[in-house]
């Protein structure tokens, strides 16, 4: 099998079936069909352990996000709770959202940025209880992504959205709040790449635990008086023409196998004085 012909396949499909879409003359029902038109695709292309939704995330405390297009969860361990149509998960058991624009201009990206950013604020950091059977740990869940997704561009280039993202960026400073990943069909993606020049090696840094941690080394360097590591951090486009779609794919699964959930603990969302679920492991 051709696996990259037949991802090329996939990307002229969904970029048809998005054009068919935009027959429909109200933008919000272009929107929510090319949503469903990648929604669709996601989830019956993830692995199971994978759940894919519309909806929105509830923390303990009774924040609410955004609806945002694309929640992906834990699909194993995440109850599913509905308030009428909107399905509403906990925080902890999501891996992250994905925005979804039919055309992406500057408006429209800062639009899905600060969603991102909004929704990048509601996780908890509490540590989760775990119990296998020859011991107890403890571990810290992961932080979420956020991906950008455009069907097309709109009065913009992938350069000028490369600047748009570099400034937006730069007003959220937050490295914990910023989008992970940007692609447009047909055109390519946006992403952080990492250049560790001592090692020669060059990569994307597409996990927000990873970026962090590498800020949090230099700056503890920096402290100590210590040379800082001899590495550059850039966002950069990546042109992939028609092989775009399949590069996000890739690049998503890269993202979720990377990230460590907690168990969401209902007891807790119920009534806090109720004590911790000790999370078992076979």
């Amino acid at each position: 099998m051709d696996v990259p012909e037949l991802f090329r396949q996939h990307e002229a499909t969904v970029s048809a079936r998005a054009r068919q879409a935009g027959i429909v003359q109200h933008a919000g029902d272009r929107g929510g069909a090319r949503e469903e038109i990648l929604r669709g695709f996601l989830a019956q292309h993830l692995p199971t352990k994978y759940g894919v939704t519309k909806g929105e995330v509830v923390t303990r405390s009774g924040a609410h996000s955004h609806a945002g297009d694309i929640l992906i969860y834990d699909s194993v361990n995440c109850p599913v709770l509905h308030v009428g149509d909107t399905q509403v998960l906990p925080i902890e058991g999501v891996y992250g959202v994905i925005e979804v624009k039919s055309g992406l201009s500057k408006a429209e990206l800062l639009d899905a940025i600060t969603k991102i950013e909004a929704f990048k604020r509601l996780p908890p950091r509490d540590l989760s209880v775990i119990r296998t059977r020859e011991y107890v740990t403890v571990h810290r869940p992961s932080r979420p992504f956020g991906i950008v997704f455009g069907f097309n561009l709109v009065d913009n280039s992938m350069d000028s959205l490369l600047s748009n993202w570099h400034e937006a960026n730069t007003a959220i400073h937050d490295v914990n709040y910023m989008a992970n990943l940007i692609a447009v069909l047909g055109e390519g993606l946006l992403l952080v790449e990492h250049v560790d020049w001592s090692l020669g090696q060059i990569g994307p840094l597409l996990d927000t635990d990873d970026f962090v941690r590498l800020m949090l080394t230099q700056q503890k360097r920096a402290q100590a008086d210590e040379p800082a590591l001899d590495v550059q951090i850039r966002e950069v486009f990546e042109p992939a023409g028609e092989n775009t779609f399949g590069r996000f794919l890739v690049y998503l699964l890269m993202i979720l196998e990377q990230l460590k959930l907690g168990v969401p603990d209902l007891g807790q969302y119920v009534d806090p004085n109720l004590p911790l679920t000790i999370h078992r492991e076979s």
